[in-house]
């Protein structure tokens, strides 16, 4: 999935900005360390002059800057590609996947779309991440669109760090695995904040279940049994979540695993849910 974020200016009065939308990778660690980066790096502290060539000279915005070259004619590249048959493997090779990916040159020519703080309000576009520059005062705000906050980068100061701005000094607002960060080992698949004891352990975290004596590693893949009695024409148990296991000898099987009560999941009569181990309790537990 693309993380929607905004590359913006402030405005003339407080709270009012205009800039240009940026479809991929709009999270700090991606969009604004390269934003810094481009900042001190290719245009050596002028951000006027950066602006200029992210908001004015391409004012539809981009599919993406992150890891591209300005030295390279900024352009929107895939669509040629793909008219000639390359798949995304040999696309990422080329030397056009290395351009700035505009939408206003190469293959897409869109006209100029500016967004302002009114958009805000409906968030129509499901921006996630707003970066706004201000000129006069040298610094950056960094808000986090899905918690609310704001965090003020002085420009002149030495570089932030970027992993603290996008999920919190404590990871409060951290969305990723514990493995991202170093907190879990990476055979871990628990997100921080169930690594870290802030959310319960769910099904969906169990990484195997026992049925009938015997253990069954979870796959992760599953669905509700009322969706797939309908779309697949299945005989499962009403109001059940039904899992993928692994049942040796490459042979995998689709099980209810949990009853689904009032949007609760309860473990399936007859089915005990292994789970993983947390930064509390390394070791594993079972709910049945």
């Amino acid at each position: 999935m693309s993380t929607r974020s905004l590359i913006a200016r402030v405005g003339d009065h407080e709270g009012e900005f205009a800039g240009v939308y940026h479809h991929s990778d709009g999270y700090p660690t991606g969009l604004g360390a390269y934003l810094w980066n481009f900042l001190h790096g290719h245009f050596h502290g002028d951000l006027a002059a950066m602006l200029r060539v992210l908001i004015d000279e391409h004012p539809a915005g981009w599919s993406c800057i992150v890891g591209k070259d300005f030295s390279l004619k900024p352009g929107y590249t895939w669509q040629r590609a793909a008219k000639d048959g390359a798949d995304f493997g040999v696309y990422s090779r080329r030397p056009d996947y290395r351009r700035p990916q505009c939408f206003c040159h190469g293959d897409r020519h869109e006209a100029s779309q500016s967004f302002t703080h009114e958009d805000l309000k409906d968030n129509n576009a499901g921006l996630q991440w707003l970066y706004v520059f201000d000129e006069k005062e040298n610094r950056l705000y960094v808000r986090d669109l899905g918690h609310g906050e704001e965090i003020i980068v002085e420009l002149k100061e030495p570089e932030p760090e970027w992993t603290a701005i996008e999920c919190g000094e404590n990871f409060e607002r951290c969305g990723h695995y514990g493995w991202v960060h170093g907190l879990a080992p990476k055979t871990s698949n628990l997100s921080t904040q169930t690594w870290l004891g802030r959310r319960p352990l769910e099904v969906h975290d169990a990484v195997s279940f026992i049925i009938g004596g015997k253990r069954y590693t979870n796959t992760g893949s599953g669905g509700n049994s009322d969706y797939l009695n309908q779309s697949n024409g299945k005989q499962y148990h009403s109001n059940a979540w039904i899992v993928t296991v692994r049942a040796g000898n490459g042979r995998r099987l689709d099980v209810p695993v949990a009853k689904i009560v009032n949007g609760k999941y309860t473990p399936f009569p007859g089915v005990t849910w292994v789970m993983p181990g947390t930064r509390d309790n390394p070791e594993e537990t079972v709910q049945s």
